[in-house]
C-alpha cells in the first residue's frame, strides 16, 4: 500500500513516512505503518497495515481545523474505521492530531 500516494489522492495534502530529514514548514503530517503479514497453508499471503496518521502545528486555528476536517472527511467517505485524538505536546511546544486506523488489509498474492 502506497500510503503517501493514498493520502495525498485522497485529501490533496502531503505527508511522509516517520519523519522528514530537515525541518519542515508547520503544518505537516506523518505516517507510521506497522505491517503484520498473514496467511495460510504456509502462504504469506496477506498484509494488514496499521496505520497512524499524525499532523503536528503549532497552533489550532481555522486552517488547522480545516485541514484536519479534510482528512476526517477522506476517512468517513472511504469508510476507513479510526480513533482520533488531539493533544499539547509539551516537550515539543506543538499540537498533534493523531488518527489510528483500524488494520486496512490487502492481499499479496493469489494462492498457488
Amino acid at each position: 500500500m502506497n500510503i503517501e500516494k493514498w493520502f495525498n489522492e485522497g485529501t490533496n495534502l502531503k505527508i511522509k513516512e516517520l519523519r522528514y530529514l530537515k525541518p519542515t514548514k508547520l503544518p505537516y503530517f506523518l505516517y507510521i505503518n506497522k505491517k503484520e503479514y498473514r496467511g495460510a497453508d504456509q502462504i504469506i499471503n496477506i498484509v494488514e497495515n496499521n496505520i497512524t496518521l499524525e499532523r503536528y502545528s503549532n497552533t489550532n486555528n481555522e486552517m488547522d481545523l480545516s485541514e484536519i476536517k479534510i482528512v476526517d472527511d477522506f476517512l468517513k467517505k472511504n469508510f476507513y474505521e479510526y480513533e482520533k485524538q488531539t493533544d499539547w505536546l509539551d516537550s515539543e511546544n506543538l499540537f498533534g492530531t493523531f488518527w489510528v486506523l483500524n488494520p486496512i488489509v490487502e492481499k499479496m498474492r493469489k494462492e498457488r
